[in-house]
């Protein structure tokens, strides 16, 4: 986990992967070729997400003392929903017990406001939740799993005391940088907590490892997805990409993933370098890269709202005073995910689209009665590109929405569609989203 703007991340997500991957792309003169082949099916998307702090927390204002009234709550939750948002990861604080067989306390951001959030948040669309503490209390150790396990059960029955009757849970973020709790440790807690859980009625899964990357991500949830009993109560594989990302690692996951059978997540990122549209593009390549090298069903990134004290490295920014929210602002990491998130829904498939590399990156997406196309220029000029769709039938016109430096989700004028083929041009240090129907 990483507290916003504190922390500077080395990681470039596709900067070190690039030069390995294969371009397919070609060009005619100054118009990139590409082609999009609807029967090429690929990974199913499951969404979009964030992690979430309370409004109470004093993280979130960096204040003592922060008052995010109702209408406030609903104003953020509102930017979320028309976000399209559908995931959120709780962030569970240590001091629940202080002490080893000492008394729980679950109060305010320790465990009932988070499940207040949930029950809130899902009016606005969402769907998935899986609460895991940021880090454990500093009396467990990595050689007593068990003390961890007791502490989550006691953690999972509050939430159902509270109201909200877990599907998922996460047992820890970034185990080693929580304290080298080491791969054996994760496969005892997925083991004994999944045991627990059953044995007590609960139908929870678990959502592991939960990695700062996926070298070491790959690690636990190997050591934990090899032993059948364990792996029964896995739900999905979750990693960061704070370092560590390569073409190799990446892969490596995503064949443990299918060899599973199960969804691969990217469940945190966040830099503090995204201060203007122009940086900011960085997000939009990583999210490329993750959804079609890595084959990622889930992008979440930390987090949707912050307080102003992280500038405009949040995708809302709720603006405070002393603690007392002000107002609220859309960054320029708002418009970009959203250029994937708000059209690209769960349950859509991902097919194949080319070209994966460059300075023009297409991905692909299809849909009941549609398909999505997201193109990414991330040059300073302007590129025009032929698109080619096959694979299906698509309608006689594709809706572009835009977002650049000047445009926010700006829906443009229609353009013809001609056996399956249309032409359209792409502003420097651009997203643009084609919609067609089939």
């Amino acid at each position: 986990m990483r507290a916003a703007a504190l922390i500077v991340l080395a990681c470039v997500l596709g900067a070190g992967i690039v030069a390995e991957a294969e371009s397919h792309g070609s060009s005619a003169g100054d118009t990139v070729q590409a082609r999009i082949d609807l029967r090429a099916t690929r990974q199913v998307i499951q969404g979009f997400g964030t992690s979430t702090r309370v409004w109470s927390d004093p993280h979130l204002a960096k204040s003592g003392n922060v008052d995010v009234p109702p209408a406030a709550q609903r104003q953020v939750l509102q930017a979320i929903q028309r976000l399209g948002l559908t995931r959120i990861r709780p962030v569970l604080n240590p001091g629940v017990q202080k002490q080893p067989g000492g008394p729980f306390d679950f109060s305010g951001k320790l465990g009932d406001a988070h499940a207040a959030l949930i029950k809130q948040a899902r009016a606005y669309g969402i769907r998935t939740a899986f609460p895991g503490p940021v880090y454990l209390e500093d009396w467990m150790r990595a050689d007593d799993p068990g003390a961890y396990v007791d502490w989550a059960m006691a953690m999972i029955e509050r939430f159902r005391k509270d109201g909200v009757n877990l599907a998922l849970y996460a047992p820890l973020n970034e185990p080693k940088v929580a304290g080298d709790f080491p791969p054996e440790w994760m496969h005892q807690v997925v083991l004994q907590l999944g045991q627990r859980l059953r044995a007590a009625g609960f139908e929870t899964k678990l959502v592991i490892p939960d990695d700062e990357n996926p070298i070491d991500a790959y690690a636990r949830a190997a050591a934990v997805l090899s032993d059948p009993k364990a792996r029964q109560y896995v739900a999905a594989i979750a990693f960061h990409i704070y370092h560590g990302v390569t073409r190799e690692s990446l892969t490596k996951l995503r064949q443990l993933a299918t060899k599973y059978g199960l969804p691969l997540w990217m469940t945190e990122y966040n830099s503090q370098d995204y201060t203007d549209w122009r940086r900011s593009l960085d997000w939009g390549v990583k999210i490329h890269y993750l959804l079609t090298l890595a084959e990622v069903n889930a992008i979440d990134y930390l987090f949707a709202y912050f307080g102003d004290w992280v500038g405009d490295t949040t995708l809302v920014r709720m603006d405070f005073d002393d603690g007392r929210y002000t107002g609220m602002g859309l960054t320029s990491l708002y418009w970009i995910t959203g250029q994937y998130s708000h059209f690209v829904r769960p349950g859509d498939v991902r097919v194949a689209a080319t070209p994966a590399t460059g300075d023009v990156l297409v991905s692909a997406y299809r849909a009941a009665h549609r398909a999505i196309v997201v193109a990414l220029n991330r040059s300073d000029s302007a590129k025009k590109v032929r698109i080619r769709v096959t694979g299906g039938k698509v309608g006689s016109v594709v809706r572009p929405v835009r977002s650049s430096a000047s445009e926010h989700w700006q829906t443009l004028p229609s353009i013809p569609v001609r056996r399956g083929s249309f032409t359209t041009t792409l502003p420097g240090l651009s997203v643009t989203t084609l919609l067609l129907s089939r």
